[in-house]
């Protein structure tokens, strides 16, 4: 029913053990890491993300769906207003256990969220036709697992894997515009709302490996992500409406659609004593997610098959770079400070500009067993243009076309380790 979600995800953030760090594209909110498998010994590690975004479209138009009514919007009876801020705050818990079952065997479950997308654009300008709210959510349910042997008189080799069940929903609504009877005596119609709502579970996998000279602090690793594949169900409602009634037909719909797969190479290294240096490179295949098309799934109201909306996305690679430096200061005191680019997954359908991220984040363990930590992170995404007109060749009537600002985006999460 259009596609413009916005990048709430690439300022959502996780924190593995250091500052709030971006992540790369479109709706990611939380990715796996393998970080607490390196350890020493049983561990259970919570956090919660806050995320405070900005995102501003101004000079909004172009659309064809608002001359049908002369430009006035239906909804307020006043002119279409010409720029909106749709960005809404997001919180992003995550909760691991990592357990030792050898020496050299150990495995941690995970609970994350790692999709999710919050908008309203509310119903005052044209862009109402393309979206009024979208929202996705999910949980993922996984297991990581590490194996250990001796590579060298210091370092060790690790063997990583894991696997997770994923649930996926996704939810939008936007405006139908009103047209009146023509001449061949097809009804007209009114101006309307109409909603989606889609699920579907899945299972994802993911392996890996990492080096590791702990006396030196010293670490690589990369692991790759697999896609995973979704069979969306549900619901289109007040889509197309009953000709006797005038009431709106709910209609079954499905989709398949796949989240994408991702490479990421992690390295970290002492510096001098008390002092170190980490950065990572994380590709994410978002060009593989085009178009989402729904599609009747019985034949109550339209033939099966028959293309009932689509989601237009025809995003880009992500690409995110991360370098900090963290410093102890003592047995209790730590600090660190990242900067992430994350290169925006949008060519020009929708909001997910190139970011830049600035986090600094604090440690505090008052025992060997219990560690918090608390960071903060600011930065601005990119201005750009946004034009749903045209998507994959095709005319849209209910496109529009809008001018976004550099924006301002924050963040803050708090994170606590016990280990036992």
């Amino acid at each position: 029913m259009g596609g413009r979600g916005f990048q709430i995800s690439c300022i959502a953030a996780v924190l593995f053990g250091r500052a709030v760090v971006a992540h790369a594209g479109a709706f990611e909110t939380s990715s796996q890491d393998f970080d607490i498998l390196f350890e020493q010994g049983n561990a259970v590690d919570t956090s919660a993300i806050y995320v405070a975004p900005q995102r501003r479209l101004t000079k909004i138009g172009g659309s064809v769906a608002s001359d049908t009514n002369g430009g006035i919007n239906p909804a307020t009876g006043r002119p279409f207003e010409k720029g909106i801020e749709e960005a809404k705050g997001l919180w992003v818990p995550k909760i691991s256990a990592k357990f030792d079952l050898t020496s050299d065997i150990a495995c941690a479950a995970q609970y994350r969220q790692p999709w999710g997308i919050d908008t309203d654009a509310g119903i005052e300008t044209v862009h109402s036709y393309t979206s009024i709210e979208q929202k996705i959510t999910s949980n993922d349910y996984g297991v990581n697992c590490a194996y250990r042997f001796d590579a060298g008189a210091m370092g060790y080799f690790r063997i990583l894997g894991g696997v997770s069940y994923q649930e996926l929903r996704g939810q939008q609504t936007r405006m139908i515009p009103h047209f009146s009877r023509n001449p061949d005596g097809i009804p007209g119609s009114p101006f309307r709302a109409a909603s989606l709502d889609a699920d579907d579970q899945s299972f994802g996998w993911r392996i890996g490996a990492a080096y590791e000279i702990p006396e030196y602090a010293i670490r690589a690793s990369i692991v790759y992500q697999s896609a995973v594949k979704y069979g969306l169900e549900g619901t289109v409602d007040n889509l197309i409406l009953n000709p006797i009634t005038g009431r709106g037909e709910p209609i079954d719909v499905s989709s398949d659609v796949a989240t994408p797969q991702s490479v990421e190479f992690k390295f970290q290294t002492g510096i001098t004593p008390g002092w170190l240096a980490f950065g990572s490179v994380e590709w994410m295949d978002w060009s593989s997610v085009t178009s989402v098309d729904f599609v009747a799934a019985d034949s109550a109201v339209l033939p099966i098959g028959t293309r009932v909306t689509s989601l237009n996305l025809y995003y880009q690679d992500g690409w995110t770079l991360r370098g900090g430096v963290a410093h102890t200061f003592d047995n209790h005191w730590s600090l660190d400070g990242t900067l992430t680019w994350d290169r925006g997954t949008s060519t020009g359908l929708t909001t997910q500009t190139d970011l830049w991220l600035f986090s600094l984040g604090a440690g505090y363990k008052p025992s060997d067993q219990v560690e918090f930590r608390l960071a903060g992170a600011a930065g601005w995404l990119v201005s750009g243009k946004v034009d749903t007109t045209l998507a994959d060749g095709e005319r849209s009537l209910l496109g529009s076309e809008g001018v976004l600002d550099d924006d301002f985006v924050s963040g803050l999460s708090l994170t606590a380790m016990v280990k036992f």
